[in-house]
């Protein structure tokens, strides 16, 4: 079989933003704005993809403090994952991917060989941060993180962006940080419930394990970590 590696891309293929996943098969998953949304539609009008019992399952129900907690609506955190799980669960996690993500730059791609529950952390970071009720508000911090990169370069960015919108006030940065924190540890182990009841392979649970634990860095001593990061990066330039 030819290497992942060696495979030839055109970035004029990747106009929309969003995250492309080249398999193990060279099939293309696209990860976009647009085609999640067109095949969410498609899936919520199949009757035969959700069953009566998965819908009432105590596992499957909206977080405890969502707003619409309550509603006979599913939690809008599962909808960018759910039509995309008969070609995720063919695969498990460890398998290689070529992940290409296209952000706001016009005329830039990014492109990485990784393994496919490090790629999907993409949708597990819309999941939680622009279609969960509750997520959405912190969704601001990612700004400028490309999600092809490693985890700890993602937190110091997200850091650093906190110190900016709240100008260096640290204790706002720490109410701020606790409280983000929290939430999308309760958000993210709540999906991971609802898609242990759906998932044949684990690649969408450990993107989900992965968010949460890229979170979770915020609070352990993140400038310190930051001043860390910063010092590698001057001692690699000497």
């Amino acid at each position: 079989m030819k290497e992942m590696n060696s495979i030839n891309l055109k970035p004029s293929d990747y106009k929309q933003k969003g995250l492309y996943l080249v398999l193990p098969d060279f099939s293309v998953l696209e990860l976009t704005k647009k085609n999640i949304a067109v095949k969410a539609k498609e899936f919520w009008k199949d009757p035969n993809k959700i069953t009566p019992e998965l819908k009432n399952a105590v596992d499957f129900q909206r977080c405890q403090f969502c707003p619409l907690k309550g509603k006979d609506e599913f939690c809008d955190a599962i909808r960018p994952i759910v039509p995309f799980l008969d070609i995720v669960d063919k695969y498990v996690s460890f398998d290689k991917v070529i992940a290409v993500y296209k952000g706001d730059e016009k005329d830039l791609v990014h492109v990485t060989e990784t393994t496919i529950y490090k790629a999907l952390t993409y949708v597990s970071l819309l999941s939680l941060m622009q279609y969960c009720q509750i997520g959405r508000q912190y969704w601001k911090y990612y700004f400028g993180i490309v999600p092809v990169e490693g985890g700890k370069e993602a937190t110091n960015r997200m850091y650093l962006n906190m110190y900016w919108i709240y100008q260096g006030n640290k204790i706002e940065i720490d109410d701020m940080i606790s409280s983000f924190v929290d939430q999308i540890r309760i958000t993210s182990q709540n999906q991971v419930k609802r898609l242990n009841l759906i998932c044949k392979n684990d690649a969408f649970m450990n993107a989900f394990v992965e968010t949460q634990i890229v979170t979770e860095f915020l609070s352990m001593d993140i400038e310190g970590q930051l001043k860390k990061s910063l010092k590698e990066f001057e001692q690699s330039i000497d």
